[in-house]
């Protein structure tokens, strides 16, 4: 070896690898085929290129030598394998090197040489061709491009075509699902390899009938992904492994003595819901390698096939990475250039863990492999040396890859764990020239320091093996095997767990309880805000803040401190908030909430802390729903539900219950602009997120807010721990350049050196203004003169602030545009929202003298974006959804805050700048369009606006109408911004609004209906003046002489409006008014008043000393939250004699804390502590524990029942149980009360009460809650304390479906072992979707015999994530259980699991019959039906597919294409029928697909009338050109085209494509009444109709249809009228144009068809347009002077018109005849004006008792009509039925009663005008009856209606009772009081305290039973007065079927008749309606109850 020295160098990663136990081995040489040009290549690179030494030291040797010596080992392509370093254990000592030889052209072996076996990557093991040599390795091929609808046979066939030596004995392949495509990958194994195979790349298979066609790829490099295994079920997690430096995709992870190849036949066994891949790439170090070995090609190359192989995975599912060597360098590669890359980081976002074996991190000692890879490419610098530099020790390239990562891991946080070698490895030696032995010295290829990471989530685990065997397990009991699999295993288990949360955060999202919260809330659309600004945002900005040290202190800090990054105007705080809001959570585990809010003070709903808060929670809500458990702890919410009213008040403790949640994760509170939200609100909040922030202790999760805003903001002050970030020029100056540079970049007019100053400009003059920079830019881009001399120029003059870059755009504006300008300025800088361009464009138009919309259109712009761009350039924005915005807070700042005038700019600037004088001019604008002769109609028909034709019909008037919708709901905000400004125009204006109550009400049901479930009543103008707190206009109506005490409307009255609706200075008005009456309901609206109940208060009862306090008004006052405790102080202080009842005390203790408490007891001593009391303190959430101690410290004789331990345990109020138990010894602790701590409280609770109570009965119910909800330990607890206990089969049915139930099971049979396990158990154990398995093997262990019946089979096949589990052990268990058609089905239809456990049926029972029913069902998972399918026909080819299948695969809606793919590619022979044609046509989502399908795979299918026509309605034009272009001979039918012209939204192009593809189509009438009548597409419709046969005719019943189309009626109808002048136009056509149609269509017809005839029915159609028939009828009048008025068309005119209508009528025709019914309609429906217009044109009409009880029914205008009838004809007799009329009016039926009491002193009060006024009305109304006829007998009806009024049943039973203390209480009256539904329990109490000796019979308990709203209360009230009371049949049966509070019903009953008897028919309706808790009370309480087939039935059928 003189010349050349020995060299060792450290091993590759498989090249020259060997074992520790094989010191001698060689490497081997591969045996793969080479073209001829590849050798001629060989031997021209030997003869040329070795002729060169490294320096001069080699010595040129002959090209016989060289070739002869040169011993490599060489890959497929020529290329030295380096791939699979493995134990060469055929290769002896005679053969100590190997050599590279020639391989013939065509790839076969040299003669003479010896057989080889090969690896897939072209490495081969030499095989000695003495038939003694041992251990022979195969040859691995991968085979891609298999069609999915082959199987190994087929696959088998095809080899067979091109290698016949190939047997079925060498034939051993693996199909899988290919990772890229819906074919299938084959691994094949073949011992020997066949030749022909062996130099195959290609092979082209044709179609034939057994089989389709397929191009197969063959190669055993396997580079790319290649799929390793098929998952069971759905996969949760995708497993990708990666070789190392000259590595394999398959052979380095192959044991060569066992041959196991760990992660195809090991890991996919011991984890089965995962899919597993390799990953190759040409990494060799020797030979021809094609591909250079350069990390940032593999990098990309391995992204962009992972990304393939994951296109089609629905959602992001979690990848654990394991890299090998270089292969973990290469993952860690890709997953910085991911991070790098936004488009990519999905997979960052994705990866869950990676395990890495000997990666490199630190490096390794390359030296000996660069020498050997210098000798290879004879010195010249290749790739392979710059990856062995990069791989160095100390390299700069993996010190840079150590600082990348840190990020990753820091902010991903996956788990890591790192294998490192402990065996060192022999190295590669040359002992010869250009000869390479694996024998050389051992060390250590990888260092255990450089295997490892050093970072806390990183685990290390030694490895006894070398590096290359230590990823080789031979076998599943190999100990690194072992610890691979336990991570891996649990990895996924908690994926899987994750999966299940997040099933039941969708589930509970979906529930009515989680819609109905959300509603509530009505948040911003704060996504669109946020999502805008990253629009904004350029890329490679605002990323230099999560490198800030600032930042990444606060983000790393443990306290919770806040974040406050300030800056000035234009800085770009909002977009850098926006960056943070999607960089914060990115990558995060789901325990990291991001919550954002963006303020915006030019825009009123987007700048208060409450706005703030309704924003936050919703996010919070939306991320965790389950934190909707801390909204229905708020009482008002739980009492109204969707329709809550949040103030800040609940929202606040909602939002800190929510933060104080130790259960959750870290929340990110991010609120931008925090300058721009108001003042009082921002100080506000800010403090109370000091407090929450300073009281926050370990317990409490993090909280991280960040809050951005100018630096003049106060935050230090109100913030404690603060972290400021300023926004300094310096700090955004990289941005800034970026910024400009890539605008500037954009203008084409910037070229050379004009590009550079204007860069320069802009940069050195932005001072950290983005805002600035991009105004500039538009100003440049947009000036006049482009040439450079010019725009040079302008940069010279440039301003340096956002002020003067706003001057300059207001000093351009032209002397003829500042009119529009100020008035664009006005409503954009002082609107309270945002407007539209359409809005804007009306706004500035209207004015004072305008009438209508028609009058006002010479004064309107025709484009508005136009004019806005025209006159101030960039100063506006206008958003996506139209709405105009200034381009920045500051442009706002600068329009209010800069003196404007003293530039010179615009005239009376001060109409800008003044809010005041602004909102003044925007009210009159808003007041004036609402005056518009449009508003006339009134309100919409209807009282809620949810009620859809509410809805519908108020968005067709804004339609019509587009400012109306702002004007009516802001009008009167403008009005109190101005109302210090006692303006002569508004006060006119408003004046004009209010002489027209129809314009007012609907003004006012427009500002009503701005929150959603407000209820809406006419009302009069004062009541509404006062609702809105408008004192101006409110004295402006008292002086004109409005009544102050007028009742109706939706308050009630002014005052009591006023209260409502918190105006208190409104109030002080109205109450100083010396004709003020103030009523009970008016003090009570007082005491109710949540925001200023005590201000209101205190006014009142200053203004009116005698007012008379009643138990109601107390009652109000406890009720309220907010401030009801001080009301009840105002209240005791001023009347010190107020009587507090029970009621009041109640509510006190329910809703206050214990100082109320404590004032009520001290203001009255003798204050009875009951039962009820101590309830609502024990419910009291935040109080109970003080309030409890009050009134046992006030009461010590108080006897507390179970019902109060109930209560209190059902609130989770542990220190009040531990109270009660010290405090009352005596305490009976009964089931109930134990079942109740069972389910919420831990052991120590338990244990508390246990030791407390020894003789507490344990019952059943008892230990089936705490076996269902806690572990071992507390029934542990249990079992020990009560050794008696017998454990039932429902309390064993429980442990087995608690989610950990086998700790639970095991406990209760080692304590029990003569349990009896029955089938319930084992089905509760088969259905336990979590620990399933677990349970059912303890169950199996402990009970061998255990019958195993279908029921438990089938609930095993249904479980959605054990199944499989659970069906392993069953039927390993139990060999000969029976598998029936029912479990099969079950299986087939299992959303998740269903393949998987097919799959191990199948397995376990070849025998199974696979019938219709059970395919079918696969064919209709909608979910899992391919997968299902494709098992089903794979193990039973021969399945008969019948059409039942095939009609449920096409109409499958979510996987239909993909089951039928399988049926026929499968089944060839599938006969595809009308049906199923039919059936995929009918089919909307997935449909069209599958008949694409059907007729690609089918041409000869047979495609029927009824399949065209469900095509040609459903789907586009797309499938009607495939079945026309498929199908020449389909005979369009009428039934087709009709079928098109239905079709909603692609009919126009369907109807196109089948004109132009049948020009013979007959377009007859039907088809065109169809278009006509098609509500979307009509109008184009018949457009291409006409267009296309021109001799259509039209026809009555088309112009009819078209006429009857409310949405595209319209333009249909001009249509027909521009195409058709000779139409006939009908009387039913011109009907339906009067009732739905404008008067345009009307004037048009009747100019196109002057003969047209008005006759009757036309005119009560128009009477009938509730929208435009007043126009209408104008139109028709005028137009037909002759028209004639019947008496059926005045009383519909009378019925739907105003006064207006009614005049023009009586001017048009004197002669018109006013009939009873039409004065009947116009006082039933109108106010007065209408009558009294009637009276004085027609003063002969009679006014009839008819005319009389109409005005008495009239809902909101009845008084003021009765007495215009009464004044008008004194005359009038009063009648029984006048009076019963105004008695049953519920809303102004008082004041009616009023006005006919006055007039009619001697009015007759019959007894049925008593029972209306006491089932409807209050007392009041009944004392004024009294009063006036103190004859009035009062009878057993009256005192019934009374008993059932449901508003003030108990006032008006008192005061009954009081007047005639006589009256007799019979049964009908009491049962009455039982069904009252609201105030039924009240009415109870006053009967049974005033009657002590009433009879309570069983249809009066009946009737409490029934209740379905006070049910429970009555029930309790029933039972305490009468504890005798004996419940039947009947009252248990009646609560059962009471489907609202039936369960609390049987609850009471249960509790207090523990001997009730429960009949067959009671549980047949509790299991019908009822959930599982009352069927176990029931069953708990009565263990004999005997379950019947009717019982069973009804649970089935329970929904």
């Amino acid at each position: 070896m003189s010349s050349r020295r020995l060299r060792s160098a450290a091993p590759l990663d498989q090249e020259f690898a060997t074992p520790h136990t094989q010191r001698s081995s060689r490497i081997s040489q591969d045996h793969v085929s080479q073209s001829a040009q590849s050798s001629s290549r060989q031997q021209a690179m030997d003869t040329n290129t070795r002729s060169r030494s490294r320096k001069g030291k080699r010595k040129q040797l002959s090209d016989d030598s060289k070739s002869a010596s040169i011993k490599r080992a060489t890959n497929g392509s020529g290329v030295l394998a380096v791939g699979a370093s493995e134990p060469r254990s055929n290769l002896t000592s005679s053969n100590p090197t190997m050599k590279k030889r020639k391989q013939p052209p065509d790839g076969s072996q040299s003669p003479g040489s010896s057989k080889r076996a090969t690896t897939g990557s072209g490495i081969s093991e030499p095989r000695s061709n003495d038939p003694t040599s041992s251990n022979p390795q195969p040859k691995y091929f991968r085979i891609s491009g298999v069609p999915s609808s082959w199987n190994e046979n087929d696959l088998f066939d095809a080899l067979y075509s091109i290698d016949p030596c190939l047997t079925r004995q060498d034939y051993r392949p693996s199909l899988y699902p290919a990772c890229f495509s819906s074919s299938q990958t084959a691994l094949l194994n073949l011992d020997p390899c066949t030749e022909n195979l062996h130099g195959r790349a290609h092979l082209q298979v044709s179609e034939s009938a057994s089989k389709t066609a397929a191009l197969l790829k063959i190669d055993s490099q396997f580079y790319s992904l290649t799929p390793l295994n098929v998952p069971v079920g759905e996969a949760v997690a995708d497993v990708i492994a990666v070789t190392g430096l000259a590595g394999h995709a398959f052979e380095s992870w192959r044991n060569r003595e066992t041959n196991q190849m760990w992660l195809k036949d090991l890991l996919p066994h011991d984890v089965q819901n995962i899919r597993i891949m390799s990953y190759g790439y040409d990494s060799s170090l020797l030979g021809d390698g094609k591909a250079d070995n350069r990390l940032l090609d593999h990098q990309r190359l391995f992204i962009q096939d992972s990304e393939n192989a994951r296109s089609s995975v629905k959602t992001n599912r979690p990848i654990i990475f394991i890299g090998h060597s270089l292969g973990g360098i290469l993952i860690l590669q890709a997953l910085i250039e991911c991070k790098r890359n936004r488009e990519h980081t999905h997979i960052l976002d994705a990866m869950h863990s990676i395990i890495f074996f000997g990666t490199p991190h630190q490096g390794m000692r390359t030296y000996d492999l660069e020498e050997m890879v210098d000798a290879e490419s004879s010195g010249y610098e290749t790739s392979r040396h710059n990856l062995l530099r990069q791989l160095r020790e100390g390299s700069e390239f993996l010190e840079n890859q150590k600082e990348d990562l840190s990020y990753i891991w820091e902010e991903y946080k996956p788990k890591i764990i790192s294998f490192y070698e402990s065996v060192q490895t022999p190295t590669i030696k040359m002992p010869g020239l250009d000869s390479y032995v694996g024998d050389g010295k051992e060390s250590e290829m990888v260092s255990r320091f450089s295997a490892q990471l050093y970072i806390p989530t990183e685990k290390r685990v030694p490895v006894e093996e070398n590096h290359s065997n230590m990823v080789k397990f031979a076998s599943a009991e190999d100990r690194t095997y072992r610890t691979v699999v336990r991570y891996v295993k649990g990895w996924v288990d908690s994926i899987i767990e994750s999966y299940a949360v997040a099933i039941k955060i969708e589930n509970l999202q979906k529930s009515q309880e989680y819609i109905d919260c959300r509603k509530s809330l009505k948040p911003s659309d704060y996504k669109s805000y946020r999502n805008d600004l990253l629009l904004r945002r350029h890329e490679n900005t605002c990323t230099w803040i999560l490198d800030d040290q600032r930042y990444r202190t606060w983000n790393e800090k443990d306290g919770q401190a806040i974040l406050w990054i300030s800056g000035g105007p234009g800085f770009g705080k909002s977009v850098l908030s926006s960056f943070l809001t999607k960089e914060i959570p990115r990558g995060k585990t789901n325990q990291l909430y991001m919550t954002y809010f963006f303020c915006d003070d030019k825009d009123e709903r987007l700048r208060t802390a409450h706005a703030i808060l309704v924003n936050l929670l919703t996010q919070l809500l939306e991320q965790v729903p389950d934190v909707i458990m801390h909204f229905l702890a708020e009482p008002e919410y739980t009492t109204y539900k969707e329709k809550t009213a949040w103030n800040y008040g609940m929202l606040w403790r909602v939002f800190e219950r929510i933060m104080n949640d130790t259960d959750r994760g870290k929340v990110y509170i991010l609120i931008d602009a925090l300058d721009e939200c108001e003042e009082q609100s921002c100080t506000k909040l800010l403090k109370q997120l000091q407090l929450l922030l300073r009281e926050a202790t370990t317990a409490i999760r993090p909280i991280k807010i960040i809050v951005t805003s100018r630096p003049h903001i106060a935050v230090k002050s109100h913030l404690t721990e603060v972290i400021n970030i300023p926004l300094a020029a310096e700090t955004l100056k990289s941005d800034i350049s970026a910024f400009v540079d890539a605008e500037v970049y954009k203008q084409p007019q910037f070229t050379g050196s004009l590009r550079e100053e204007v860069q320069k400009t802009l940069i050195d003059g932005a001072n950290g203004m983005f805002l600035w920079v991009s105004l500039i830019l538009d100003g440049l881009k947009n000036s006049t003169d482009t040439r450079p001399w010019a725009i040079r120029k302008a940069l010279k003059i440039l301003p340096s602030d956002l002020p003067g870059v706003y001057l300059n755009i207001l000093r351009k504006i032209q002397t003829e545009d500042q009119t529009t300008a100020r008035s664009i300025l006005q409503w954009v800088v002082w609107g309270i929202r945002p407007l539209t361009m359409q809005e804007l464009t009306i706004a500035i138009a209207v004015l004072p003298k305008h009438t209508s919309m028609s009058l006002m259109q010479d004064d309107m712009h025709t484009d508005m974006r136009k004019v806005l761009q025209l006159i101030f350039g960039p100063m506006f924005r206008i958003e996506e959804d139209k709405t105009v915005h200034l381009v920045h807070q500051s442009a706002k700042d600068f329009l209010t805050g800069t003196n404007i005038a003293t530039e010179g700019v615009l005239s009376l600037p001060d109409w800008i700048t003044s809010s005041a004088k602004s909102n003044l001019q925007l009210a009159v604008s808003c007041l004036a369009y609402l005056c518009f002769n449009e508003c006339e109609q009134g309100p919409v028909p209807g009282v809620y606006v949810w009620d859809q034709n509410v809805k519908k019909n108020i968005e067709i008037l804004q339609n019509k109408l587009p400012l109306l919708n702002y004007a009516a709901t802001y009008w009167p905000e403008h009005a109190r911004r101005a109302d210090q400004y006692d303006d002569q125009d508004m006060c006119r204006t408003f004046r004009k609004l209010a002489e027209s109550l129809q314009k007012i009400n609907l003004a006012y049901q427009i500002f009503t209906f701005s929150s959603p479930y407000e209820r809406f009543q006419k009302t009069d103008p004062l009541q509404i003046t006062s609702s809105l707190g408008l004192i101006t206009f409110a004295k402006l109506l008292l002086d004109d002489g409005a009544d102050i005490n007028a009742q109706g409307g939706k308050h009630g009255n002014p005052l009591q409006a006023a209260i409502v609706n918190d105006h208190k200075a409104m109030v002080r008005l109205l109450s100083a008014r010396p004709n003020i009456q103030i009523t009970e309901p008016i003090v009570t609206a007082a005491a109710e008043n949540m925001s200023c109940g005590k201000a209101v208060m205190e006014v009142l009862l200053s203004a009116r000393p005698d007012i008379q306090i009643t138990e109601r008004i107390v009652t109000a006052a406890a009720e309220n939250r907010n401030c009801g405790k001080a009301v009840i102080q105002v209240l005791l202080s001023a009347r010190p004699d107020v009587q507090i009842t029970e009621m009041a005390v109640v509510a006190v203790a329910k809703h206050f804390d214990e100082e109320v408490i404590k004032l009520l007891l001290s203001a009255r001593p003798d204050i009875q502590i009951t039962e009820p009391i101590v309830i609502a303190a024990a419910r009291n959430r935040n109080r109970s524990k003080a309030l409890m101690e009050v009134l046992l410290s006030a009461g010590p004789d108080i006897q507390i029942i179970q019902m109060a331990v109930v209560a209190v345990a059902n609130h989770f109020n542990e220190d009040v149980i531990k109270q009660l138990l010290s405090a009352r010894p005596d305490i009976q602790i009964t089931e109930m009360a134990v079942v109740a701590v069972a389910k919420r409280f831990d052991k120590e609770v338990i244990k508390q009460l246990l030791s407390a109570r020894s003789d507490i009965q344990i019952t059943e119910m008892a230990l089936v809650a705490v076996a269902q909800n806690f572990g071992e330990e507390v029934i542990k607890l249990l079992l020990s304390t009560r050794p008696d206990i017998q454990i039932t089969e429902r309390i064993v049915t429980a442990a087995a479906e608690n989610e950990n139930g086998r700790a639970v099971m095991e406990v209760l049979l080692t304590a029990r072992p003569e349990i009896r396990i029955a089938e319930p158990i084992i089905t509760a154990a088969a259905g336990n979707w979590m620990s399933g398995k677990a349970v059912m093997e303890v169950l199996l262990s402990a009970c061998p015999d255990i019958q195993i019946t279908e029921r438990i089979v089938t609930a095993a096949a249904r479980n959605t994530y054990s199944g499989k589990a659970v069906m392993e052990v069953l039927l390993s268990a139990r060999p000969d259980i029976q598998i029936t058609e029912r479990i099969v089905t079950a299986a087939t239809r299992n959303t998740y699991s269903s393949k998987a456990v097919m799959e191990v049926l199948l397995s376990a029972r070849p025998d199974i019959q696979i019938t219709e029913r059970i395919v079918t069902a696969a064919a209709e998972n909608e979910n899992s039906g391919k997968a299902v399918m494709e098992v089903l026909l794979s193990a039973r080819p021969n399945i008969q597919i019948t059409e039942p299948i095939i009609i449920a695969a096409a109409g499958n809606w979510k996987s239909g294409k993909a089951v039928m793919k399988v049926l026929l590619s499968t089944r060839p022979d599938i006969q595809i029928t009308e049906p199923i044609v039919t059936a995929a046509a009918e089919n909307k989502n997935s449909g069209k697909a599958v008949i694409k399908m059907l007729l690609t795979a089918r041409p000869d299918v047979q495609i029927t009338e009824m399949a065209v026509v469900a095509v040609a309605q459903n789907f586009d034009e797309e499938v009607i050109k495939l079945l026309l272009t498929a199908r020449p001979d389909i005979k369009i039918t009428e039934p087709i085209v009709t079928a098109a012209a239905r079709n909603w939204n692609s009919g126009k192009a369907v109807m196109e494509v089948m004109l132009y593809a049948r020009p013979d189509i007959q377009i007859t009438e039907p088809i065109v009444k169809a278009a006509a009548k098609n509500e979307n597409s009509g109008k184009a419709l018949m457009e291409v109709l006409l267009s296309a046969r021109s001799d259509i005719q039209i026809t009555e019943r088309i112009v009819t249809a078209a006429a009857e189309n409310w949405n595209r009626g319209k333009a249909v109808m001009e249509v027909l009228l521009s195409a058709r002048p000779d139409i006939q136009i009908t009387e039913m056509a011109v009907v339906a144009v009067a009732k739905h149609f404008n008067e345009e269509v009307i004037k048009k017809l009747l100019s196109a068809r002057p003969d047209i005839q008005i006759t009757e029915r036309i005119v009560t159609a128009a009477a009938e347009n509730w929208n435009r028939g007043k126009a209408v009828m104008e139109v028709l009048l005028s137009a037909r002077p002759d028209i004639q008025i019947t008496e059926m068309a005045v009383v519909a005119i009378a019925k739907y018109f105003d006064a207006e209508v009614i005049k023009l009528l009586l001017s048009a025709r004197p002669d018109i005849q006013i009939t009873e019914m039409a004065v009947v309609a116009v006082a039933q429906n109108f106010d007065e004006d209408v009558i009294k217009l009637l009276l004085s044109a027609r003063p002969d009409i009679q006014i009839t008792e008819r005319i009389a009880s109409a005005a008495g029914e009239n809902w909101s205008s009845g008084k003021t009509v009765m007495e215009v009838l009464v004044s008008a004809r004194p005359d009038i007799q009063i009648t029984e039925r006048i009076v019963t009329a105004a008695a049953e009016n519920w809303n102004s039926g008082k004041a009616v009663m009023e006005v006919l009491l006055s007039a009619r002193p001697n009015i007759q009060i019959t007894e049925m005008a008593v029972v209306a006024a006491a089932k409807h009305f209050d007392e009041e109304v009944i004392k004024l009856l009294l009063s006036a006829r103190s004859d009035i007998q009062i009878t057993e009806p009256i005192v019934r209606a009374a008993a059932e009024n449901e508003k003030s049943g108990k006032a008006v039973i008192e005061m009954l009772l009081c007047a005639r203390p006589d009256i007799q209480i019979t049964e009908r009256i009491v049962t009455a009081a039982a069904l009252n539904t609201f105030s039924g329990k009240a009415v109870m109490e006053v009967l049974l305290s005033v009657r002590p000796d009433i009879q309570i019979t069983e249809p009066i308990v009946t009737a409490a039973a029934e209740n379905w709203n006070s049910g429970k209360a009555l029930m309790e009230v029933l039972l305490s007065a009468r504890p005798d009371i004996q419940i039947t049949e009947r009252i248990v049966t009646a609560a059962a079927e009471n489907w609202n509070s039936g369960k609390a019903v049987m609850e009471v009953l249960l509790s207090a008749r523990p001997d009730i008897q429960i009949t067959e028919m009671a549980v047949v309706a509790v299991a019908k309606r009822f959930d599982e808790e009352v069927i176990k009370l029931l069953l708990s309480a009565r263990p004999d109850i005997l379950i019947t087939e009717l019982i069973a039935t009804a649970a089935a059928g329970n929904a």
